[in-house]
């Protein structure tokens, strides 16, 4: 018997068919807009040593943006102080505690300023401080998800569960950006080579989740491991401080050099650097105002640091600050200034300081 022809029905199938496939969740990775990190200039500021009022980092940001800097990374945490307010995890807002108000307020300034501010809190090591939170406002996560006072237990699933809420709550503060990026650490993780197949599992899953609300994610390149590279998320930016982990132990050195990544395993692997050369682009905020530490730091990065100038370990086995990789074709750099004993150390220093940055491209 012949088929009868419905036109309109027809025409409503057509229609739910095309909303379904509207409201079909994509591909993480094809919803989130690419880094653009690996071709920028950024500065990070730590707050998890170094707390900073508002006003303060608006100042700073100003003088970011004075310096021709593209962004500017709030490292939020760190084992000794929590510098944003969290409802999850329970902790008061405070001049050096920053609300989510006040964080979305330095996102609008700097945006004004054509800056980016992309947040910094590290996971699973460095969260010293918020598992002391934790473990004040919940205690029997905290039991289940402490590997030990500075780091989260990166084989658990509950583990996962407790980055994402607070991420997410992050998310609401920083998404009003033309670009959106995050760094989740995942820097000096101990454990070996086998926990860290759950260490590249536990990235993965962060990742994924951030991809979905909008963020690429950027990981420090010391704790991974070079068989776990292809396992690794692609769209995943690596900011290359050291292959080293400034470790000088000639068996460590060795170690290290065999199976940690290096400079030429993530161009082989077509993978996103920031150069964050832990010779030329760190500093330490305690030592700012002391004229000739600082003007060697400056006329170093300015004058002899270029970003295909990596710290990795060389074929001797030694720790080599000035490894050239000329296949690198990206820009990208982060001057990190550190806030170990800073507490002396005056906003006004700090920004006359970053007035002085000059980072080659």
């Amino acid at each position: 018997m012949q088929k009868k022809n419905h036109p309109l029905l027809t025409s409503i199938i057509a229609i739910l068919s095309c909303l379904l496939i509207l409201q079909t969740p994509l591909a993480a990775h094809a919803a989130v807009q690419p880094s653009q990190l690996n071709n920028r200039q950024g500065l990070l500021l730590d707050l998890g040593r170094h707390p900073l009022s508002e006003p303060s980092l608006e100042r700073i940001i100003d003088a970011a943006a004075t310096a021709k800097l593209d962004y500017v990374v709030l490292h939020l945490s760190d084992n000794e102080h929590l510098s944003f307010h969290s409802a999850y995890l329970g902790n008061k807002a405070s001049a050096t505690v920053l609300s989510q108000r006040h964080l979305k307020k330095l996102v609008m300034f700097a945006n004004a300023k054509g800056v980016q501010v992309v947040p910094d809190v590290d996971f699973p090591s460095h969260a010293g401080a918020i598992l002391k939170q934790l473990k004040r406002k919940h205690p029997k996560t905290y039991r289940a998800v402490k590997l030990d006072k500075q780091t989260i237990d990166y084989t658990k699933k509950k583990s996962i569960t407790v980055v994402k809420k607070i991420y997410h709550e992050l998310d609401a503060a920083f998404k009003h950006q033309p670009h959106r990026d995050l760094i989740l650490g995942a820097d000096e993780v101990p454990g070996d080579g086998t926990a860290h197949k759950s260490l590249t599992t536990f990235i993965n899953q962060i990742n994924l989740d951030q991809n979905k609300h909008g963020f690429t994610t950027t990981i420090w390149n010391d704790s991974l491991y070079k068989k776990e590279l292809p396992k690794l998320d692609t769209n995943i930016v690596i900011n290359y401080w050291s292959q080293s982990g400034n470790h000088s132990e000639a068996r460590q050195l060795n170690s290290r050099k065999a199976k940690r990544v290096s400079v030429p395993d993530l161009i082989a692997a077509n993978r996103k650097i920031v150069n964050a050369n832990s010779y030329a682009t760190y500093y330490q905020l305690k030592y700012i105002d002391n004229a000739n530490d600082d003007r060697y730091f400056l006329e170093y990065l300015h004058d002899q640091y270029r970003p295909n100038l990596f710290n990795e370990i060389d074929v001797y086995g030694q720790n080599q600050n000035r490894t050239v990789e000329s296949d690198v074709t990206t820009t990208g750099t982060l001057v990190s200034l550190w806030g170990h004993d800073s507490k002396d150390v005056s906003v006004q220093t700090i920004v006359d300081f970053v007035r002085r940055i000059e980072v080659p491209k």
